[in-house]
């Protein structure tokens, strides 16, 4: 690493949500100032081919005034093309952050990944990302695990990550090539399937737990019918990176491991669950537990099976 000032950019990936990140900028600015010496700006990558987000940034003339804000729009619909632009505009850049544009920064959030990122020397570092409801949810919903993300100690290698709280060293990117994989543009996993890459070929992942943001969780996700969905994309995903990281007779061996997998954790999660129907908040908390991983079988075994069947980010128009 250089010791010279890092240039970073600060990437959020939107789609006609302008209100998120409107609200996001002024605290993504004030992270900036936190890094005296360094040249950051914030890119919000719009793809929305309208401009929606682009244009509302603009006609608050006060939100590009306040500091280096960069603003482009990717007409390609879904998240590879989004997260690809991103590192197109970052090309020369030292590091690249991605960061959702419905999560908020935590105070010292991008100077805790950046002092991650040169005490590692890691290609890449994430960190935590809390869940926070709009409005008070049920047992059942506050339970499931996908409210519930694991924490690490600082310096923890991790094999992959998501990209709602990543720093990326940009010239280990640029060393091995790397880009989002369009065949993940609707489905989800374009990150997971980034990262595994990145760690097999340029070194360590980093865990930083101070790097805290946090994401708003609207009553419409605080359901069951959400959290049981999103546990069966979030497996089919999970399988369907891994087997296409193999090819030959060793993905024919995970394609069969999957699908016992996949089986049992559907049939064993949906008889346990049948023990705790009723009672109160524990009983409601165990019962998500397990259909929660009952959910996430039958996203593996139709990951096996056929691949992947969600697509949540797909456009209707």
């Amino acid at each position: 690493m250089s010791a010279d000032p890092l240039t970073i950019d600060v990437a959020v990936c939107t789609y006609r949500r302008p209100e998120r990140v409107v609200g996001l900028l002024p605290r993504l600015l004030a992270q900036l100032q936190e890094l005296p010496g360094a040249d950051a700006r914030v890119v919000v990558v719009d793809n929305d081919a309208a401009g929606s987000a682009r244009a509302r940034i603009l006609a608050d003339g006060g939100l590009c005034a306040d500091g280096p804000v960069h603003v482009v729009v990717e007409s390609t619909p879904g998240l590879a093309a989004a997260r690809n632009r991103a590192l197109s505009e970052a090309v020369e850049r030292d590091l690249l952050v991605f960061i959702d544009d419905d999560e908020l920064p935590g105070d010292g959030w991008l100077t805790s990944l950046v002092e991650t990122y040169r005490q590692t020397g890691a290609a890449g570092v994430t960190g935590p990302v809390e869940s926070v409801f709009e409005r008070r949810p049920d047992p059942w919903v506050a339970a499931a695990p996908v409210f519930r993300r694991t924490r690490r100690p600082t310096g923890t290698p991790v094999r992959s990550a998501a990209t709602n709280n990543l720093l990326l060293d940009m010239a280990a990117v640029r060393r091995l090539g790397l880009e989002f994989d369009q065949r993940f543009a609707f489905t989800g996993g374009e990150d997971t399937f980034f990262t595994r890459a990145l760690t097999a070929h340029s070194g360590t992942l980093a865990w930083c737990d101070e790097a805290v943001v946090t994401e708003a969780v609207p009553p419409e996700r605080a359901t069951r019918e959400w959290v049981l969905t999103r546990a069966r994309r979030n497996a089919e995903t999970w399988a369907w990176v891994r087997l296409l990281d193999t090819s030959g007779w060793r993905r024919v061996a995970r394609r069969l491991e999957y699908t016992a997998r996949g089986a049992v954790l559907w049939l064993v999660g949906s008889a346990r669950a049948l023990a705790f129907r009723g009672g109160d908040g524990d009983r409601q908390a165990q019962r998500a537990q397990h259909e929660y991983r009952a959910a996430g079988g039958r996203g593996i075994l139709r990951a096996a099976l056929r691949g992947p069947a969600t697509a949540p980010y797909a456009r209707t128009r």
